[in-house]
């Protein structure tokens, strides 16, 4: 990078927001996925008038530019191939809002989801979409993806629960898509085209996301099934009882082997291992919901089924849904659990 354009990202940002040194280029030269490559040089951004002012730099300098959360994305589009500026935007991290009343949040990109869900949960609310990631993975990152997570079958996935985005355009120009309104129908939808759009179409620095209350009862139920047909015959039949479980989930063999290679969970090693989860606001709501998804089991030849009967039992069953991430992540970074 010249000199020149060096020193005009610097007087945008700072010296302390600025780094070409080799430690910090490798440690962005990747994220969750196979690919690699070194970018030229990081920001740190903390304003939205910062972010306006590289990109109008980048633009006329022809300078690629890849925005970056936390790095855990599966795809590679946080990986600079080209090489560039790195625009990390973990320092926007601030919780512009929650409005109960509007039942929404206002937040910036590099807040990350645990925290908002933190933010919540003394007013009985949450943010459903449930990335595997999302300990650490940050809401900008989850908007450029469009995470899902978990949850993903009754709740759907985040492009359902962003209302509205202020975007910085590629010359640098900041608009404002959606409302913050539950329901807004004129005009082209320009905020469910940016979700999704990881970071190709402009640098989102400020997200407006729909908050549900949250269920206060959960049943979650567990079924091990030694032909990987039977366990698929059980999410179909499932589907067409009209019950929609919070969590449907099933491992196959090969993801059970390597928990078990990996834990001391010992989980038995079958075809297919199913985890089922109901939620709702009384104990008669998800109790019914998860009867019928018994059923279902019993009627497709189970080896074992088992029923959580409190919270401890009910984290238990989830383990090893939960550690498969990480169990795979280690046996290779850019395994997909999907």
């Amino acid at each position: 990078m010249e000199e020149k354009i060096k020193q005009m990202l610097i007087d945008v940002v700072g010296d302390k927001n600025f780094t070409d040194h080799q430690i910090d280029m490798v440690s962005y030269s990747y994220d969750a996925s196979e690919h690699r490559h070194r970018p030229t040089c990081g920001l740190w951004a903390e304003t939205t008038q910062q972010i306006s002012e590289i990109l109008k730099i980048a633009n006329k300098e022809k300078i690629p530019v890849i925005p970056r959360g936390a790095g855990t994305g599966l795809s590679g589009m946080a990986v600079p191939i080209k090489g560039g500026i790195v625009l990390d935007l973990s320092r926007m991290n601030k919780i512009v809002k929650i409005s109960i009343q509007d039942r929404l949040a206002i937040v910036q990109p590099g807040v990350v989801y645990a925290e908002l869900e933190n933010a919540l949960s003394p007013y009985g609310f949450f943010f459903p979409p449930d990335p595997a990631s999302g300990k650490v993975s940050t809401l900008g990152g989850n908007v450029a993806t469009n995470a899902g997570g978990l949850k993903g079958a009754k709740y759907g996935t985040t492009r359902d629960y962003v209302l509205g985005l202020q975007v910085v355009l590629p010359d640098g120009r900041v608009m404002r898509t959606g409302s913050k309104t539950m329901k807004s129908v004129s005009g082209y939808d320009l905020t469910r085209l940016f979700v999704g759009s990881e970071g190709t179409l402009g640098v989102v620095t400020e997200i407006i996301l729909k908050i549900n209350p949250r269920p206060t009862v959960t049943s979650t139920a567990l079924a091990t099934f030694d032909r990987l047909d039977d366990a698929g015959r059980v999410v179909s039949q499932i589907m067409f009882t009209g019950i929609i479980p919070s969590a449907l989930e099933i491992l196959g063999r090969h993801t059970i082997q390597a928990i078990n290679q990996n834990t001391d969970l010992n989980l038995p090693e079958v075809d297919a291992m199913i985890l089922a989860e109901t939620d709702g606001h009384t104990a008669e709501e998800t109790d019914f919901q998860m009867k019928k998804i018994i059923s279902v089991f019993q009627k497709n030849n189970p080896r074992e089924i088992k029923s959580a009967k409190t919270e401890e039992e009910a984290r238990e069953l989830w383990m090893a849904r939960k550690s498969a991430y990480g169990v795979l992540a280690r046996i290779k970074t850019h395994f997909v659990l999907e």
